[in-house]
C-alpha cells in the first residue's frame, strides 16, 4: 500500500510539473529585442510576479530563473521573468568602473523593467493578469533594479519616461540582496510594500548603508547604497508596510534565495492580499 501511496505522489509532482507552460512574448525591441518568459501555473492563485535577474548589469539571464519560475508556478503564481540591457556587459561593475557608468546602467534596468511592467499592465487582459494583484521582484542587480523603479530617483529628470507610474503601483516589491541609492526617494504616500531579504555579512551589496562592493572614495567606482537594513529602518520610520528577513553570518547568496525561500514569498502576498494593515516587521534567521 505504501509503495502504491508512493508512486501516486510521483505521478501527481510529475503530472504538476508537466502541466507548467511556458511561453515567450516581446516586450520591447531596443538595441536588441526585450522579452518576457511566461510560467503559466496549472493552478492559478490570481496573483502575478514581475521578476528581474541579477549579474552586475553585466550577465545573468532569463533562463537561469527556470527554477525559480516553475517553483512559484507550481504554488499558483503566473510568472514574468524579463530580460533587459546589460549595459555592462564585458565590463564590469567594480571599484574600477565609474560611478557615472553604474548609475547608467541601474538607470537603463530601470527604464526597462517600467517597460516590461507597463507592457503587462496594458496587456493585462490576453496575459490574464489581475494588475491589482501584480508583485514586482529581483535578485541582486535586479532588486536593485527593482527598487530604483517602486523609489525611483530617476522621475524627475525624466518624468515623461516614468508617467505611467504615477497613476499605476505595484501590489508589492520583492528585493533579494538589493539596495537603493537614495532614501529621500522613499516617501510614505507612494509606498509599495515591501519584502527584503538579506544576509549581514553580504560583501557585494551592503546590508545597512555602505559604498558598493567596499570601495574606497579614491576609486572611480566609489557609489554609496542604502541596503535592506537602512531600507527596512527608513520603512518603520514612515510606518510603511515591510518585511524584513536578515539572515546573520550570510553573504551575498541570499541573492538566490528566490529559487527555495517560496514560503516568505507567499506569506508575504498573503498578508497585502488580505487588506489588513501590514505592519513593519524585522526578522532575524
Amino acid at each position: 500500500m505504501r509503495k502504491y501511496l508512493i508512486l501516486s505522489l510521483l505521478l501527481h509532482t510529475l503530472f504538476a510539473c508537466a502541466q507548467i507552460q511556458v511561453k515567450q512574448v516581446t516586450y520591447a525591441v531596443k538595441d536588441t529585442v526585450q522579452y518576457l518568459d511566461i510560467y503559466e501555473p496549472p493552478q492559478p492563485n490570481g496573483m502575478s510576479i514581475l521578476f528581474m535577474h541579477g549579474g552586475a548589469f553585466e550577465n545573468g539571464h532569463p533562463k537561469n530563473q527556470k527554477p525559480f519560475g516553475e517553483g512559484l508556478a507550481k504554488k499558483g503564481y503566473k510568472v514574468f521573468v524579463m530580460s533587459y540591457r546589460l549595459y555592462l556587459k564585458g565590463v564590469g561593475f567594480g571599484c574600477d568602473v565609474p560611478t557615472p557608468e553604474k548609475l547608467k546602467a541601474i538607470r537603463i534596468g530601470v527604464e526597462d523593467a517600467a517597460d516590461a511592467g507597463q507592457y503587462i499592465v496594458e496587456h493585462a487582459k490576453e496575459l490574464g493578469v489581475d494588475t491589482t494583484k501584480l508583485y514586482i521582484a529581483g535578485s541582486s542587480a535586479g532588486a536593485e533594479a527593482i527598487l530604483h523603479l517602486v523609489f525611483n530617483p530617476f522621475t524627475k529628470a525624466d518624468p515623461k519616461r516614468f508617467a505611467f507610474y504615477e497613476h499605476f503601483k505595484f501590489a508589492g516589491a520583492m528585493s533579494f540582496a538589493g539596495a537603493h541609492i537614495d532614501l529621500n526617494t522613499i516617501k510614505a504616500d507612494r509606498f509599495t510594500p515591501l519584502l527584503l531579504l538579506h544576509g549581514d555579512n553580504d560583501q557585494l551589496v551592503p546590508f545597512g548603508t555602505a559604498p558598493h562592493r567596499f570601495c574606497n572614495a579614491q576609486q572611480p567606482g566609489w557609489l554609496m547604497f542604502n541596503g535592506s537594513r537602512s531600507i527596512y529602518e527608513k520603512a518603520k520610520s514612515l510606518g510603511a508596510p515591510a518585511v524584513f528577513y536578515s539572515f546573520k553570518g550570510k553573504g551575498h547568496e541570499i541573492s538566490w534565495y528566490n529559487m527555495s525561500h517560496y514560503d516568505e514569498i507567499e506569506a508575504f502576498t498573503a498578508k497585502v492580499n488580505s487588506g489588513k494593515p501590514l505592519q513593519p516587521e524585522w526578522i532575524q534567521q
